[in-house]
């Protein structure tokens, strides 16, 4: 790259698609939570609809155990996708900064764009050291008869 504009750009777009991929991935666990709890919601209905006066209802523990394999296989595949984007997103990095020409450069621009930023918040403490004007009493008001 010959900018390291073109750094900048390519960097920022490595980072919005890791946070679209996020996204998909937390659009897609969520859906399969939603679904995982309606098939849950039906179970426990179910198992009301069987139930007679003056009994207890007993839950069955191979469907509880199976929604809950259901639930662990969900969290599995978001975790290994998760990873993934992360592992992609680290190898985009990489190969950005790998291409640098002279990093310095680049370390030298990004300076240059936030030295505006950093004399002015380094200026605002010595305006809170300038002492302030002595504040004066309200006057007195006399009574008159």
């Amino acid at each position: 790259m010959s900018y390291p504009l073109d750094q900048i750009t390519a960097l920022a777009k490595a980072n919005g698609e890791l946070v679209l991929k996020f996204a998909e991935i937390a659009r897609t666990g969520g859906e399969d939570y939603a679904q995982i709890g309606s098939k849950a919601a039906t179970l426990f209905v179910d198992q009301f609809k069987e139930l007679k006066p003056g009994t207890v209802p007993s839950f069955r523990s191979d469907a509880v155990t199976s929604l809950l394999g259901e639930v662990e296989k969900s969290r599995e595949a978001s975790v290994s996708k998760i990873k993934a984007a992360v592992d992609e997103w680290q190898g985009s990095w990489k190969d950005l900064l790998s291409q640098t020409t002279s990093q310095q450069e680049l370390t030298g621009t990004i300076q240059a764009w936030f030295q505006p930023l950093l004399k002015k918040s380094a200026a605002e403490p010595e305006k809170a050291k300038v002492p302030a004007a002595p504040v004066r009493a309200p006057a007195k008001a006399t009574e008159t008869a």
